[in-house]
């Protein structure tokens, strides 16, 4: 998915990982381009937030590969593969991690949980 898809669905994030503790409220994705379930969830996500109306920047899209930093961050530590890890941040903390695009058959299930965390954030 190129750059100005993502731009429009979400904010991409062109800032360091500092950024994920200054999101009050919100829910980041993280995008491998090169991976094909990464690719595949990302749509469905933005999909998902689109028909339960929760405004796209609230969405926030790293990069992986640009973003490197983020394999180092303690509660990320071993948990990104590249499979279209989505989170929800609460007053700059990761309160909820999920993996879309592994298990594709569960992509409701895990976007369902993703909007619970978020509303009760």
């Amino acid at each position: 998915m190129a750059v100005a898809q993502l731009e429009s669905l979400g904010s991409i994030a062109r800032m360091d990982t500092t950024s994920i503790s200054s999101i009050q409220r919100g829910i980041v994705y993280l995008m491998a381009t090169w991976s094909g379930g990464a690719q595949w969830a990302f749509p469905k996500l933005v999909s998902f937030l689109q028909q339960h109306d929760i405004p796209s920047e609230q969405l926030h899209v790293f990069d992986v590969d640009q973003h490197r930093e983020l394999y180092d961050l303690p509660q990320l530590v071993g948990k990104i593969h590249g499979w279209g890890e989505a989170m929800v941040v609460k007053d700059g903390r990761i309160a909820f991690f999920t993996l879309l695009g592994k298990d594709q058959h569960l992509i409701q299930e895990h976007c369902d949980e993703l909007l619970r965390v978020y509303a009760a954030a």
